[in-house]
């Protein structure tokens, strides 16, 4: 089961790597032994595309509502026009944006929107909205989700993933669109899922309040006092790559000591916070790793499996590059953390759009004993998500994440045909 040679590639460093950061930039996967990796992740950040301050940026973009309108349409004008589009709708700024401009294109198009439990405010609002566009909303709600789960078909899923995909929303994106597709009038390779990811490293990857205080205080160096046997201590006392978000829950739980020290990367970001400097860092970080290979990777995962197609408008090259080449107020206001200027006033105008952003936090709905016994044991030993469960320091909402995340974790491994003591040495020592 599995390609050798790949299995041989992933040493229990380049595993940990995912598991600890989740990021893994390629030349750190199989880097060049002659070049040091602080080197290289300076090396890579000089030439990432979306940086403010790189010499790509040419700001000459025209800030009209109506031009980014016509930019969101033409990405998707370019998607296969032989697929029925499903966009991925929640309320948040880039699933909406893509609605209004299928809306503007004059097509109407199927929506699917995760619900959770007894989310019904949100449930009303994406109707609403749809209505008013033309499109025809369809939900999904996190019990038929879990319900749905089968060992077999999860385990297959992780088979499509390139990298391991460390996102807590795998389990429902795979499942929850099976779900959707088990109707018989909708068969997956009729379809093409439409994501709204791709377009924070080219508006500008701002950070939160939280993240700049945490960044902070790592730069401070205290989390480098932090005993190793400590990992739950991690979750509040984090290294600079950590407070940029980067923090797996599953670190929290367990040593993975044997992971690249990627906070090398981070520490070339001066700690007095510039307001450039975090864009151009976060866009870098967060963009070309976190959301390419963690975020992304999920969809794509889930719909290959499913045999659908999948295309992320955002990241369509004309739109990029004019979103890219705004003028920085129309991007990004960094002492209010206001962020996507140009298409909040877009949406603000045409939609009425006011909302406040919410995340994909369908595993808050997650009873911790029902998962562990219905979907966890089934795959995962249980001296292992016991070290999760018994843990008295943290919240059930890190927990919550962790299980996800080692699941992901354990559904790869065993794509790749590893045994049970190879990812426990993964995870142990």
């Amino acid at each position: 089961m599995g390609d050798p040679e790949l299995r041989n590639k992933l040493s229990t460093a380049h595993i940990a790597t995912f598991a600890k950061h989740m990021l893994c930039p390629y030349s750190v996967l199989y880097p060049n032994q002659n070049t040091k990796l602080s080197e290289q992740g300076l090396e890579d950040f000089t030439k990432y595309p979306y940086r403010m301050l790189s010499d790509s940026y040419e700001a000459d973009s025209d800030a009209s509502e109506d031009i980014l309108l016509d930019e969101i349409a033409k990405s998707l004008k370019n998607v296969d026009s032989c697929k029925r589009p499903l966009l991925l709708l929640s309320d948040g700024k880039d699933s909406m944006g893509l609605a209004l401009g299928y809306s503007h294109l004059g097509m109407k198009i199927d929506t699917l929107t995760f619900l959770r439990r007894d989310d019904s405010e949100l449930k009303e609002y994406i109707t609403n909205i749809c209505n008013k566009l033309g499109h025809t909303a369809h939900f999904v709600e996190v019990d038929e989700i879990i319900t749905s789960f089968d060992k077999s078909i999860f385990l297959s899923a992780c088979e499509n993933m390139n990298t391991p995909v460390l996102d807590q929303g795998f389990l429902f994106f795979l499942f929850g669109l099976r779900t959707f597709f088990n109707n018989p009038n909708f068969d997956p390779s009729d379809y093409v899922i439409i994501d709204g990811l791709g377009n924070d490293e080219t508006f500008g990857y701002l950070p939160s309040e939280h993240q700049i205080r945490s960044f902070k205080l790592a730069k401070m160096g205290i989390w480098k006092m932090l005993p190793k046997s400590c990992h739950s201590l991690k979750w509040y006392l984090r290294s600079p790559a950590e407070s940029h978000g980067d923090l797996s829950a599953l670190a929290c739980f367990f040593p993975i000591g044997s992971s690249y020290d990627l906070n090398k990367y981070f520490s070339k970001i001066e700690a007095k916070t510039q307001e450039l400097s975090f864009i151009d860092f976060r866009a870098f970080s967060r963009g070309a790793f976190h959301d390419h290979q963690c975020m992304m990777g999920k969809t794509v995962a889930s719909t290959k499996h499913l045999g659908a197609d999948v295309n992320f408008p955002w990241l369509a090259s004309s739109l990029a590059k004019y979103v890219f080449n705004l003028p920085k107020n129309k991007k990004f206001d960094f002492n209010s953390l206001t962020n996507k200027v140009l298409l909040r006033e877009l949406l603000e105008n045409k939609l009425g759009w006011h909302q406040q952003k919410r995340g994909v936090d369908l595993y808050f709905d997650l009873d911790l004993d029902s998962f562990k016994i219905n979907v966890l044991d089934k795959i995962i030993p249980e001296k292992i998500t016991k070290i999760i469960k018994s843990n008295k320091l943290l919240p059930s909402y890190v927990k919550q994440r962790a299980y996800l995340e080692l699941l992901n974790l354990y559904g790869f491994c065993i794509a790749q045909g590893m045994a049970s003591s190879d990812i426990e040495d993964i995870l142990l020592k």
